[in-house]
């Protein structure tokens, strides 16, 4: 009997199914300005948060999903961003996405940006993005800076995410490090080695940082 018993034990073990990870979901607080011309609506936003999701979940089987928390308008702040000033007072915004009109400034670099977000040793941790920029791109856009706020750099490889080129529809992977990040957080993140540049040429004109 002790023997039939310890078998049945056994077979339990074989075949019970690991746990399965639970699924990480980010509820987003996102702000657009106010004198931001053609607003996005509560619908368009959450169209964008759903593709997002599948961007990780479906195509690189990373687990995590984006959902519309609250979305409001701001004048706090500029709506465009021409210096350090500017963007440290449209961060301070109380939200996690903030939707401006125009990036002329990100990181020290003058330029046209459509995102900033990557801020190693500062708070809040949040990113910004505009508003004009191809619909089919906007999700990768806001995956891309979300990224960022978990602590991710860039990489630069053909198809990245994380690129430091001027992002494309077909930036859409990820590795399994960057998975981590994103469900675990920028604490959790290791930032070593360097963050690369573009040494691509590219037609593209959506630089994103």
């Amino acid at each position: 009997m002790k023997t039939i018993v310890l078998a049945c034990l056994g077979l339990l073990f074989c075949f019970n199914p690991a746990p399965a990870i639970a699924q990480k979901e980010y509820p987003l607080k996102v702000s657009i300005h106010e004198a931001v011309t053609r607003t996005l609506d509560e619908k368009e936003i959450t169209r964008i948060l759903e593709r997002a999701s599948d961007l990780l979940t479906r195509r690189n089987s990373c687990d995590v999903r984006f959902r519309l928390d609250t979305f409001g308008k701001f004048s706090s702040a500029p709506d465009v961003i021409n210096d350090e000033s500017d963007l440290e007072k449209v961060h301070s915004v109380d939200a996690h996405v903030k939707i401006v009109r125009q990036i002329n400034y990100c990181l020290g670099r003058k330029g046209t940006f459509i995102g900033c977000a990557w801020r190693p040793d500062k708070r809040p941790k949040t990113m910004i993005v505009v508003r004009r920029v191809a619909r089919d791109l906007r999700h990768i856009l806001w995956t891309h800076e979300f990224g960022h706020t978990m602590g991710l750099l860039h990489r630069a490889d053909v198809g990245a995410l994380m690129t430091p080129c001027p992002l494309y529809f077909n930036n859409v992977k990820i590795t399994p490090d960057e998975c981590y990040c994103f469900r675990n957080g920028a604490e959790a993140c290791p930032r070593e080695g360097p963050n690369p540049v573009c040494t691509e040429r590219r037609r593209s004109r959506w630089i994103a940082d």
